[in-house]
């Protein structure tokens, strides 16, 4: 990426595969018929689709959207915030900004955090 990071997401105790910390950047805003908060974001490093029985492919673009009510990601009200993780199943959702259920699947539940530390600590003290 060629701007520093917008936060840092860890999914460490619910979701191996993402539970080291990924960098985030937020790519736009996205809406489904129930909500309009959904945020799409890129993640370095990326996912491996393999953990996820897939083909072989790097996962890069993830959609979350928070877990509690009356926290939100436009700006994020809360540090941690608690989100839902959710892969891309149809890369339509990329030029509509809009998407129906069957467009993406949820994988996770995971923590954002302000900075790379707090991630990696938050990680380090689950895998004990």
């Amino acid at each position: 990426m060629d701007r520093p990071p917008d936060f840092f997401l860890s999914t460490a105790g619910e979701y191996e595969p993402l539970a080291a910390p990924r960098s985030c950047w937020s790519k736009g805003r996205l809406r489904d018929e129930i909500r309009d908060d959904y945020m799409l974001i890129d993640i370095e490093p990326s996912l491996d689709s393999q953990c996820l029985s897939l083909v072989p492919s790097d996962i890069t673009s993830l959609v979350i959207s928070s877990r509690h009510r009356g926290q939100t990601l436009f700006p994020i009200s809360e540090w941690p915030s608690f989100v839902y993780v959710s892969r891309i199943l149809d890369s339509e959702i990329l030029a509509s900004l809009t998407f129906s259920r069957a467009q993406v699947e949820l994988i996770a539940w995971g923590v954002l955090f302000r900075t790379l530390q707090e991630a990696s600590s938050h990680a380090e003290g689950l895998a004990r």
